[in-house]
């Protein structure tokens, strides 16, 4: 019978020998022949210990072996399949840090107009959507951003033009305001002496007192508790079909907010093919009971861990979903200046940003989740709010929580305070398009002698802070590979800065973007000896290339994308010719 030991090789490169022992000797059953070798390719491993690779093994899903060509061809037999890379890139599969991926994703249930640069072809788009929807539904998704094309907010007379009879709420591409015809405002009975909730917005034209079409905020929810919700069979088939989106990207795990039922439904009569890290969205603003919402919380923990456990399918794929954390957020964002900052705006004088939740109720919400033991994440994005959140951690810095607290996006962070993240551990969650995006408007809002307190990247890990990458779609490319990219050039796609790297210090290696949209992204989670790099005994997750990674990096790098997916060692996106 044959068994398998692991052994260290040249320069810590980890094979496995088989050797013939009698199986009543180990008291355990003999392995299978290697069911899948990976050769000739580029590997960047994201293992320390040996961070560069030729070619690894996969058995029962998992990685079994990692060295070079001639080591792990001598572990294959007639029945192992061969995979030559071809001297392409290859890395573990891609962990987003923070995702909305949904069956009502744009993709899936609206129209998706992110990275769309002209505002006649966003009309066409919703044109067209209206045409092939069915009488009676809401048009929405969005992804819209007009900040890269002239800085003006669209109008709901627009929409009104193209599509008067169906109601219409699009989301900006942030998710932090909305874009409604007046059909939509009639439906749901908004106008513009609507009281808006704290911290969100109807604009309204200075000059006729009437509603623009824009909505900020939490005002945006006047009008979307209006549109029927799609049906679970609508969802769930939209969910399938958002999870091989995001495995053609590579992605294979997420940090997921939304949509827990429907995870759970695909865990236990589906196909998954997602590690989803599950963040439960806390309540926002000034809570009476906030103890209910704790226990609530913890039931639906032990719930979602008990059915997915009845499942089985993890001791044959994997972990696959935890309700993990909460999600809290004190802010909004720089672009709608609702974020709030320790100086005021430079092009909106007198004024600061308005908390969401005030920094006495964050305090309260932090100190009672961490000491049921539950790990909080806090969306904070302006200066003034990133401090709140890392002063509502150090005040419950004696409670105990499994697994780090969390800050979300921290566009605009004090260099003191970054060492603070060093100091309580807390983690950096961002995402590097949000930054590339930004550097057409981030100037405008706070100042050259402000700007480069954005994005600071290379800054959280000079002071040993976690940082952890994702794309929190849909306000911006699911693709890791696009962040990444953003995170090694710094540049603006749409040309600002002139089309020079913004604030380059802060500008990161392919090795250090890599770590942080993989393993960083697992180091979180109870998962990290299990996925986030090509290590012997974790899962085989990983993600062939169809190039390879200049070295020395170059623009080319733009033009790489991704070749195949693999989530436990199975198949689960091919490129198509």
């Amino acid at each position: 019978m044959k068994y398998r030991i692991q052994v260290v090789v040249s320069k810590g490169l980890y094979v496995t020998a088989w050797v013939a022992i009698a199986a009543h000797i180990l008291g355990r059953p003999a392995f299978a022949a290697i069911d899948l070798i990976v050769v000739n390719g580029d590997v960047f491993t994201v293992n320390p210990a040996a961070p560069k690779a030729q070619a690894f093994a996969v058995e029962n899903g998992k990685f079994s072996a990692v060295g070079t060509n001639a080591e792990i061809r001598a572990l294959a037999d007639g029945d192992t399949a061969i995979i030559d890379a071809a001297g392409k890139t290859v890395t573990p599969g891609f962990v987003d840090g923070h995702s909305h991926v949904s069956g009502d994703s744009p993709v899936v249930a609206g129209v998706d107009l992110s990275y769309i640069t002209d505002k006649d072809e966003w009309l066409r788009l919703i044109e067209e959507a209206d045409q092939r929807l069915p009488d009676g539904e809401w048009l929405t998704g969005g992804g819209w951003d007009h900040t890269v094309i002239d800085g003006v907010y669209p109008t709901k007379q627009m929409l009104d033009e193209v599509v008067p009879d169906r109601p219409i709420l699009l989301s900006h591409i942030d998710g932090h305001y909305g874009w409604a015809n007046s059909l939509a405002f009639e439906m749901a009975g908004v106008t513009a002496e609507t009281p808006a909730p704290p911290g969100g917005e109807i604009v309204v034209d200075p000059e006729s007192g009437q509603m623009t079409g824009i909505l900020l905020e939490g005002a945006q929810g006047l009008v979307r508790r209006v549109i029927p919700a799609r049906s679970d069979q609508q969802r769930r088939a939209g969910l399938a079909e958002m999870s091989r989106y995001a495995n053609s990207f590579g992605v294979t795990g997420m940090h997921q907010m939304g949509g827990l039922e429907d995870y759970l439904y695909i865990v236990e009569n589906g196909d998954p093919t997602l590690r989803v890290w599950y963040g439960h969205r806390g309540p926002r603003g000034e809570v009476s009971n906030f103890e209910a919402s704790v226990e609530t919380i913890l039931a639906l923990k032990a719930r979602t861990a008990a059915r997915v456990q009845d499942t089985g399918k993890e001791s044959e794929i994997g972990p696959l979903l935890r309700v993990g954390f909460v999600k809290l957020m004190n802010d909004g964002v720089l672009s709608a200046h609702t974020a709030v900052l320790m100086e005021g705006y430079r092009d909106r004088e007198g004024w600061k940003g308005e908390y969401i939740t005030s920094p006495q109720d964050l305090n309260m919400q932090v100190d009672k989740l961490t000491a049921a033991g539950l790990p909080v994440a806090i969306h904070s994005i302006g200066d003034a709010a990133v401090r709140a959140s890392l002063d509502a951690f150090e005040a419950a810095k004696d409670n105990v929580v499994p697994f780090p607290n969390r800050i979300e996006h921290l566009e605009l962070v004090e260099a003191s305070d970054v060492l603070r993240f060093g100091k309580l551990g807390v983690v950096a969650s961002m995402q590097p398009n949000h930054g590339t995006n930004s550097i057409g408007y981030v100037p405008e809002r706070v100042g050259a002698h402000r700007e480069d307190r954005a994005y600071v990247w290379k800054s959280m890990l000079n002071a040993g802070v976690p940082l952890v990458f994702g794309a929190d779609y849909p306000t911006s490319p699911l693709n890791p590979l696009v962040q990444i990219a953003d995170a090694i050039f710094r540049e603006s796609p749409f040309g600002f800065n002139g089309g020079r790297p913004w604030h380059p210090e802060q500008a990161l290696s392919f090795e250090e973007a890599l770590h942080a949209y993989t393993q960083a992204g697992a180091d979180i989670t109870p998962w990290k000896d299990q996925i986030g790099s090509i290590t012997v005994g974790k899962w085989a997750d990983f993600v062939v290339l169809d190039g390879t990674v200049p070295a020395p990096m170059h623009e080319r790098f733009r033009t790489i994308g991704v070749d195949a997916t693999y989530f436990a060692g199975r198949k689960v996106y091919a490129q198509t010719p």
